[in-house]
This record gives C-alpha cells, structure tokens and sequence, in this order.
C-alpha cells in the first residue's frame, strides 16, 4: 500500500504542475517539483496532458466565455533521482502545442531542476508525524513570454520566459488506507529585457507562489483521490516602447485522479482537471482537461 501511495501522490503532483502550467502560458504559474515521496531510488513518469480553454477572466474580475477553440497538449518528462540518504535532484522538461483557430505552434515549455532534501524522514513509522521534504527549484525560460510572443494569439509562448528560483515543501501522511499531502511554495522571477516585431523594452516580474493539497483513498491497486491547488502571481511590468504596470494573477486548480498500480514498479494515473470551480482567478485564461500519466520506479 505504501508503494501506491508514495508512487501515485508524486503523480498527481506531477499532472497538477501540467495543468497549473496551462493557465501560465498566459502569464503565470511555477512548475511543482519533481520529487520522489516515496522509499524509491528513482523515478521516471512520462506524461500527456490535454486542455482546452472556457474562459478568460481580466484584472476587472470579469468572467467571458471563450467563443473560439484554444487547446494545450503537454507531453512531458519527469526524472527524479536520490544521490545521498535524504538528498534527491530531479527535472522537468515539457513540450507544448498550443491551437486556436487554423493556428497552431510546438516547443519547449519553461524547464526546471530540484534539489530536495528529506528534512522530516519517516524512519520510526510514527503514527502522526508526517514525512517532510523541503527543495530549491531554478527554472529556465525555455518557454517564450507573452511578450515576446510573434505568433497570432500569442501560441508561442509556452511559459512565463524567465528565470526563476523558488523554494518549497512538501508534507506526505498515509493512515490507514488514507493518504494525505500539503504543499506550498514560493519563488522570484528574475526581470529581462525583450524585443519583438511590435515593441521593446523590460520585463519586471515579482513574488509568486503556490499552495495546495489533496487526500486519497487506497484499495488493493488503485487509488481514488482529489486535490486542489492555489496559484498567485505578481503583476509583469512592462517598460519601453508600451509601458504596462500589469495585474496580479491568481487562479486555483482542481484535480480528480484515478491510479493503478499494475506492476511492482509501474503506475498508471488518470486525471481531470477543472480550473473553474474555485477561487476568485483575475487575470487568467482557465480551463478544463484531461491527463495520462505512466510512472517507472526503482527501489533504493
């Protein structure tokens, strides 16, 4: 049961980043990281991730529907490895298509690397503390900016496009055959300058951060679970050729997961995801989706 667990909650993790990534190409978002939970050596999830956009909510908290198609196809690697008894490195690395309309672009999103460090292990099986891992994430702006962007609609920016670095930590409790995780992190976005066919200048990002949770429920090989996860960002200030003080950006994403472990060192998870339901998002596109996520482990 504990392989479940650890193996599925380091999934949804994963996919939660998907989607929170989905709303960041249009100007937010921190990649959740990619952590090993569990009592593994390491971890290699492939995953597929499908999204299409309802709605669009501007800084004037005003909801419009979508009146054209816009979708998000994520297929992504995450690797994770432990190096030293509580030490572990991971990455992520996304490759995005984007479409609306007849248009459509492909390409790297925003890349990150994690150092975690098990500040909280769970050696002596204690019946309430839970296992605590805290980590550093650097994030490359693989990912184009929306100002950068020369496409129409703005399809090629698949990512914040900057360089951040962040720290977090992650909370891990299984009772019985209920599991149960928290998260929150924080991190910086570091300013650059940019230039396009329409304008040039400075992007000045900020603070942003992410906080979230879920529990799940554990029999035989499956695993029925939910989680939810807050995402703010602070305004992108824009000078030279268009000055633009920006607008914070907030949304939350909801995820329902279904996992299987059909193998000693497999696992399967799907996921539906809904950026709709809670929160009060400002300045954000939102939408709803679906993921495939399959999972290889190996045991320390």
């Amino acid at each position: 049961m504990t392989k479940l667990y650890s193996a599925l909650i380091s999934s949804i993790l994963l996919l939660a980043a998907d989607y929170a990534q989905g709303a960041a190409c249009c100007g937010g978002g921190f990649a959740a990281p990619s952590l090993i939970v569990g009592d593994d050596r390491a971890q290699l999830t492939a995953s597929y991730a499908y999204s299409q956009v309802v709605s669009d909510v501007g800084s004037d908290l005003l909801w419009r529907r979508r009146s054209s198609k816009e979708t998000t196809e994520t297929w992504k690697l995450d690797a994770a490895h432990i190096f030293s008894d509580q030490w572990q490195a991971g990455l992520s690395a996304p490759l995005i298509k984007r479409s609306r309309a007849a248009n459509a672009t492909t390409g790297l999103g925003d890349i990150s690397a994690t150092l975690g460090y098990e500040f909280l292990p769970d050696w002596d099986f204690n019946p309430w503390r839970p296992k605590g891992i805290a980590f550093l994430q650097l994030t490359a702006p693989t990912g184009r900016s929306i100002a950068e962007s020369e496409t129409a609609f703005q399809l090629d920016s698949r990512g914040r496009g900057f360089w951040a670095a962040g720290l977090g930590t992650m909370l891990t409790k299984t009772l019985g055959n209920w599991d149960f995780f928290a998260s929150i992190d924080t991190h910086r976005s570091f300013a650059k300058n940019f230039s396009n066919s329409q304008a040039q200048g400075r992007l000045e990002p900020g603070w942003g951060g992410n906080a979230g949770g879920g529990v799940g429920f554990n029999f035989s090989s499956f695993r029925m679970g939910g989680s939810l996860l807050w995402t703010y960002e602070d305004p992108v200030r824009v000078t030279g050729t268009s000055e633009s003080a920006g607008s914070v950006q907030r949304f939350a994403t909801a995820l329902l997961s279904a996992s299987y472990l059909f193998d000693r060192f497999w696992a399967l998870t799907l996921n539906y995801s809904d950026q709709t339901k809670f929160g009060k998002p400002v300045n954000t596109s939102l939408g709803r989706g679906v993921a495939l996520l399959v999972q290889r482990r190996w045991e320390r």
